[in-house]
């Protein structure tokens, strides 16, 4: 009984008798006749059938495949290939670290609880002392820099930051003004009298009222005024089709 090596080995030696006889036929052959061989045949199946290439790479890939990596010594470690990546130290416990931590987003978490706007506006009241300081120290950047495009940069930062202190500073006298109003229901119910529920619109007005007040404390009322009366000059031309 013929073994498999002895098999192997008789396929490679007619597989190279066959090349044999095809390159003492290309030596017969013209340099365009060899060339449009190539082209019918295809260049993969002219390396494998003419030089053995794709045959030589198997036959190299199958003795990598059956070396064994032998020990001298039994107790000794087996010796591993170069080419198979090295797991880092500490690689499996960091997994696993990462698999028992639990990553949540807290706006979209059940377990962080509800957002209440009053304690978070409360808890982070501090932040508008920090945008009056902010504000202080990009003026004197402005009166430092010497770019127009840095200055101008400089400006609408400083006015973002004021503009976000006056939304707190609203939002914070419309929670006051809320306290009172609710003080007054509280009282004339306590007092046996028919409570008055604030509307929006006497609500509205009320802070009108005060905004005004508050202009005309300041001397910014004239100004205030005419701008109001341009914006709506120009809403009515848009209004009417001149524009």
């Amino acid at each position: 009984m013929i073994s498999s090596s002895e098999d192997h080995s008789s396929s490679d030696d007619d597989d190279e008798q066959q090349r044999n006889e095809i390159r003492e036929d290309l030596k017969s052959m013209s340099f365009e006749e060899i060339m449009k061989l190539k082209e019918e045949l295809g260049s993969k199946i002219y390396k494998e059938a003419v030089l053995g290439i794709e045959n030589r790479s198997k036959n190299a890939k199958l003795k990598k495949d059956k070396q064994d990596f032998k020990r001298l010594n039994k107790n000794r470690p087996r010796e591993q290939t170069s080419t198979r990546q090295v797991p880092f130290l500490g690689a499996e416990m960091r997994l696993k670290r990462k698999k028992d931590h639990d990553i949540r987003d807290p706006r979209f978490d059940e377990r962080a609880g509800d957002y209440d706007v009053k304690k978070f506006k409360e808890n982070y009241k501090f932040v508008s002392e920090i945008r009056e300081k902010e504000v202080q120290h990009l003026k004197s950047a402005l009166n430092k820099a010497t770019d127009d495009e840095e200055r101008q940069d400089i400006k609408k930062t400083i006015q973002r930051l004021i503009n976000k202190n006056v939304e707190e500073n609203k939002w914070h006298q419309k929670q006051q003004q809320l306290k009172e109003e609710q003080k007054e229901v509280q009282k004339a119910i306590a007092e046996g009298r028919q409570p008055h529920f604030v509307t929006k619109k006497e609500r509205r007005a009320k802070e009108l009222v005060a905004q005004f007040e508050d202009l005309k404390e300041k001397g910014k009322l004239t100004k205030h005024l005419e701008k109001r009366r341009k914006k709506n000059a120009a809403k009515d031309r848009k209004r009417i089709g001149f524009d």
